[in-house]
């Protein structure tokens, strides 16, 4: 059980980070530089939904390892783990919700700029939170 556990932490935790990261950074700062504002938000509005698939997706993944290695040995240490996982998937899910609001709203509102942050604010506090997850489990574990 705990190297299935510790494969579908990892997996999920690598995953997760990756898109994450590839988003803000290779994605992100492009699309709107590159390609007028109107196709810009085509494509967002298309890529957003895998992203939030892949976070529900992968979090779950977190959490049945987080679990499965809670369960192989009973360690303390390993609970951060479980909660970590559980508040990242949360966040994935408030961070999809708020996204489904947002595509609804013309880009100029101001309930979308409000959306918006919220949104971005979800996505760097997931991706804070599950890399401090991966450190833990690298160097307390």
């Amino acid at each position: 059980m705990e190297r299935w556990g510790r494969l579908a932490w990892r997996l999920g935790v690598s995953v997760w980070l990756g898109t994450i990261f590839f988003l803000f950074v290779g994605i992100g700062p492009h699309v709107f530089t590159v390609l007028p504002a109107s196709e810009a938000g085509h494509l967002v509005d298309a890529i957003f939904p895998v992203y939030d698939a892949e976070g529900l997706v992968f979090g779950a993944l977190m959490i049945l390892g987080a679990l499965l290695l809670l369960g192989s040995r009973r360690d303390e240490r390993r609970w951060v783990l479980v909660g970590v996982a559980i508040v990242n998937w949360l966040l994935a899910w408030a961070s999809e919700a708020t996204l489904r609001a947002m595509q609804h709203l013309e880009a100029g509102a101001p309930r979308f700029h409000q959306l918006h942050a919220e949104s971005v604010i979800f996505s760097v506090a997931m991706f804070l939170l599950v890399l401090f997850g991966l450190i833990w489990d690298v160097l307390s574990l």
